[in-house]
């Protein structure tokens, strides 16, 4: 079974982005407890969040387009945002060391590795820019900021605890 054969196959059934949940699931799984899942569930939900968010308005306005849509939120896939986007938020605080250069270092390693998945997503046809408004930095920066964001949430919380 060649590479080729799998695309074909995620293609004709619209599951490249339902693959892309369940292994960010599987990331989870192998690499949380539950109470290190309980402890970044809610930072989890904020990547979703603003994931959702971002990725609409970038698709609304014609920055990208996604295909493969298999169930709708708004004009993208229910899986993008409750698989890699919320799996992101949790890996950042399961990860996330106690000083901050480190905590500054682990972003921009979290903001890389969703680079890296949604450059593979680019290679494998799933994903697709409009070049003269969007590259791969843009999409960097994005995560970048996203999970600051989300640090920013989690501390916040942090204090009210």
């Amino acid at each position: 079974m060649t590479l080729e054969t799998i695309i074909l196959f995620l293609d004709k059934y619209n599951l490249p982005w339902l693959l892309w949940a369940l292994t960010s699931w599987l990331v989870i799984y192998m690499t949380c407890n539950r109470q290190q899942l309980r402890h970044a569930f809610s930072v989890g939900l904020w990547t979703a969040a603003v994931g959702l968010v971002l990725e609409h308005f970038f698709i609304v306005n014609k920055f990208w387009t996604e295909r493969f849509i298999m169930l709708p939120v708004g004009e993208l896939d229910l899986f993008v945002v409750i698989g890699p986007f919320f799996t992101l938020g949790v890996m950042l605080i399961r990860y996330l060391p106690g000083h901050f250069r480190g905590q500054m270092l682990a972003v921009f390693a979290w903001s890389a590795t969703a680079t890296a998945g949604e450059l593979l997503s680019l290679r494998l046809g799933f994903l697709q820019y409009h070049p003269d408004k969007w590259t791969i930095l843009h999409s960097f920066v994005g995560y970048y900021l996203g999970l600051m964001s989300a640090l920013g949430f989690y501390f916040s919380r942090q204090k009210k605890c």
